[in-house]
C-alpha cells in the first residue's frame, strides 16, 4: 500500500529558500540573512558577529584546552537557523529565478 503525498509547490520552494539560506549560513557567517534581503544583520553578523565570535574562541581555546573553539562552531549553527526561520525580504523574479 503506497501512499501519494501532494506537496505545495509554494510550500516545496520556501522550504527550498530557507534550506539554501541555511546552507549559505553555514559557508559564510551572515551571507543567509544576506540571501534573504536582511541587509542590516547579514552585515553585522557578518563583519562583527563572526571575527568577535572566533577570536573570543580563540582566547578561550588557550584557557579551556581547546575547548572554546566550540563558541565559534556554536555561533555558525546557530546563525545558520537563524537564516533557515528568518522573515525572507526579497523581492521575487516573475519567473522564481533564486
Amino acid at each position: 500500500m503506497t501512499h501519494s503525498y501532494h506537496v505545495d509547490p509554494v510550500v516545496e520552494m520556501v522550504r527550498e529558500h530557507n534550506v539554501l539560506a541555511a546552507a549559505g549560513s553555514l559557508v559564510i557567517p551572515g551571507l543567509g540573512h544576506l540571501y534573504k534581503g536582511l541587509y542590516l544583520p547579514g552585515f553585522v553578523i557578518l563583519f562583527l558577529g563572526a571575527p568577535v565570535a572566533l577570536w573570543t574562541g580563540v582566547l578561550l581555546s588557550l584557557a579551556t584546552l581547546g575547548l572554546g573553539m566550540l563558541l565559534p562552531i556554536a555561533f555558525w549553527a546557530a546563525v545558520a537557523v537563524s537564516a533557515y526561520f528568518a522573515e525572507d525580504r526579497r523581492k521575487h523574479h516573475p519567473f522564481n529565478i533564486l
